[in-house]
């Protein structure tokens, strides 16, 4: 048996697509990060509907934080069905009392390295998305939540994800909401890509391979120019 590997940024390998790109026996390694979209667009429903899937332990404990704001804005208790992830997410996206918006916000690595997004950035992601949608509630997920705590202090409609959640719970979290604001970073990427809803993404983050290759082609990408969503009548 032969092992290979090859290091990469985020860039895309076409020749691993190819038919026997891996010979039979052999174990192909790819180092670093998985981010160039192209990797997996053919096999995007397979990720997202069947491989990602929240282990129940886990879909209870991140259920509780979206029944608890239910109960504090709504004064209501909702029965949620928790046979699976998919179905979970798909009442949450039915509820006409809000729609759910992820945000993650990167920070604690990224201030000293210049990668950081701005306040300025976070806040006409979320103008953005107020404006299309009234009702929009804010899941927050972030590496830094006293920063995120102070910056949203005065708006009731956000909600940071426990202390006590780990990485794995606020990926799960992020992902049962329907569009997403994330910041720069393999977390926010893969929260968003799974997400699998409107996504508006800093382009301030130097992502190390070819942006093409990199920003999943419907997402909204600013500062700077912004693809408007195809029938849309918002353009940022």
């Amino acid at each position: 048996m032969t092992k290979k590997s090859r290091s990469i940024t985020c860039q895309y390998v076409p020749e691993l697509t190819r038919p026997n790109a891996i010979a039979p026996g052999d174990i192909f390694e790819l180092k670093h990060y998985w981010q160039s979209y192209l990797h997996f667009t053919k096999y995007n429903d397979d990720i997202r509907q069947r491989i990602f899937s929240a282990t129940q332990s886990i879909l209870q404990k991140v259920s509780n934080l979206f029944v608890d704001i239910y109960k504090l804005k709504l004064h209501s208790k909702p029965k949620f069905s928790l046979d699976n992830h998919q179905l979970f997410k798909k009442q949450l996206a039915q509820s006409n009392w809000t729609t759910w918006i992820g945000v993650h916000v990167r920070r604690s690595d990224f201030v000293a390295l210049q990668f950081s997004s701005s306040d300025e950035y976070l806040f006409f992601a979320i103008e953005y998305y107020i404006k299309r949608y009234p009702n929009a509630h804010f899941i927050v997920a972030s590496d830094d939540k006293r920063y995120c705590r102070k910056l949203f202090h005065n708006r009731a409609n956000f909600f940071l994800t426990p202390e006590s959640f780990s990485m794995g719970e606020d990926l799960i979290a992020l992902s049962l909401c329907e569009h997403s604001i994330v910041t720069g970073g393999t977390f926010g990427w893969w929260t968003a890509y799974l997400t699998n809803g409107h996504v508006i993404h800093d382009k301030v983050y130097p992502s190390g391979c070819e942006r093409r290759e990199y920003y999943y082609p419907p997402w909204f990408m600013i500062p700077g120019n912004v693809r408007a969503q195809k029938y849309s009548n918002y353009t940022l």
